[in-house]
């Protein structure tokens, strides 16, 4: 079954903190009507589905014209082709793909110890364990700094309190293998991504998280091939 609500979530981002537990998360406050809204990024790898992710800076969206068309606040999309549904395996950007593995950085995990490490290279695995949370903050601080600046949060819209707040399964909801119980989630046209824009600087960049469980091999539904 795939995600529920699968929708976009535009805004002002305000403020940002990390929120710890199994699986980190970085969590941003936006405002937009109808909120202020959460939005949930992981940033953290968790032991059997270590995060991958990829900062694409000069950005050029598969459909610019309709993503700048979106009102401010959560819009609900179609997990189709021809729209602003995302798909790692799937959208393109000028006969391009979107992106791609090999585009992705493994994010080590932050809990887990090497053994016969120095303290410098302890020290060094630590910052790589940051290195996704510490790019979210320099483009949220970024964002908050231009006058205009836009998130689009793709992912999941939740509601905590009866009324819709929040956006989180910001990362790749496809190619889930059976083992481990997010396989449930699997489908097309439903990928999460964070992309911001930049009115001031006249720049897009994309935020894009995936695990490194999920194939890029999927069928018709989003299941591994």
């Amino acid at each position: 079954m795939p995600i529920a609500n699968y929708s976009v979530l535009a805004g002002r981002p305000t403020a940002g903190k990390v929120v710890s537990g199994a699986s980190a998360h970085y969590q941003i406050t936006m405002q937009a009507a109808g909120g202020p809204f959460t939005v949930a990024v992981n940033i953290q790898s968790v032991d059997g589905s270590e995060v991958l992710y990829a900062i694409e800076e000069g950005f050029a969206p598969p459909d610019l014209a309709a993503l700048l068309a979106l009102p401010m606040g959560m819009t609900a999309l179609k997990s189709v082709a021809g729209g602003l549904a995302l798909d790692y395996v799937r959208s393109t950007v000028g006969g391009a793909p979107m992106i791609t593995r090999a585009q992705m950085t493994l994010l080590p995990n932050q809990g887990a110890k090497a053994k016969g490490l120095s303290v410098e290279a302890e020290a060094i695995q630590r910052a790589k364990a940051r290195a996704l949370e510490n790019a979210v903050v320099t483009l949220l601080n970024m964002t908050i700094a231009d006058m205009d600046g836009v998130i689009y949060a793709f992912g999941s819209a939740f509601s905590d309190k009866g009324r819709v707040d929040g956006i989180h399964d910001i990362h790749m909801n496809q190619g889930n293998p059976s083992a481990g119980g997010f396989n449930k989630d699997n489908g097309v046209w439903q990928d999460g991504a964070l992309l911001i824009h930049l009115p001031s600087k006249g720049t897009w960049t994309a935020v894009f998280i995936a695990f490194q469980t999920e194939s890029w091999s999927t069928d018709s539904v989003g299941n591994p091939v």
